[in-house]
């Protein structure tokens, strides 16, 4: 009498733990972006954002809240002023986000090509989990889209007939987008280091 094949896939389970591949030597470009002199340069240039970014939303908030009503005594001056705000913290967040775009599309094509995969995995050692991994890297490409929405509308209609609701939507879709990719990334890589710190530390007692 025949017999059924047993299917010998039933029994396989889904194993979201990545095996990093092995390192290659870094090229020049490499280098340089790990180099202390470009860690200054981002530090500085993040410190720069920040004080703009703080000062134009402070103005803007003094405004709304009436506190330059005796410096700005005119509404019209103050929608202005209030507008110009807007436009330049836009602006800013824009030119950051929009200047890792190609970075994150990247990633996110090279998560779903296997024999690009290792070249992603290099860049992104903070977590082991490839559904982790998959969660931040769409993140940060919502985050990109969110805000491409965002200076379009602000950047298309004037003041008047702007729709601020649209704004405000996709401006917070964008802000809880970039806030979850950039904080998982910060708590996974700070348990990686100190995973990988608690291994030195027993590998050098035996």
């Amino acid at each position: 009498m025949a017999t059924n094949p047993i299917n010998t896939y039933s029994s396989i389970s889904f194993n979201p733990i990545i095996v990093f591949p092995s390192e290659k030597k870094p090229s020049w470009h490499k280098k340089f972006l790990q180099s202390k002199y470009f860690k200054y340069m981002k530090k500085i240039l993040y410190v720069i954002l920040i004080i703009n970014l703080m000062g134009w939303g402070n103005m803007i908030l003094f405004i709304t809240i009436g506190v330059a009503n005796k410096t700005m005594p005119d509404e019209n001056t103050r929608k202005m002023w209030i507008e110009i705000g807007l436009q330049v913290i836009n602006g800013l967040i824009f030119i950051m986000i929009v200047g890792q775009t190609p970075c994150r599309i990247r990633d996110l094509y090279h998560f779903y090509r296997e024999k690009h995969r290792p070249a992603l995995l290099q860049r992104h050692k903070y977590t082991k989990n490839i559904i982790w991994l998959q969660l931040i890297l769409w993140s940060l490409i919502l985050n990109s889209i969110f805000q491409l929405v965002v200076a379009i509308c602000m950047w298309s209609m004037d003041m008047y007939k702007r729709p601020m609701w649209i704004v405000n939507v996709f401006g917070g879709l964008s802000l809880v987008s970039g806030v979850f990719a950039g904080l998982a990334q910060f708590i996974f890589g700070r348990i990686a280091k100190k995973k990988e710190k608690m291994e030195q530390e027993s590998a050098s007692i035996f």
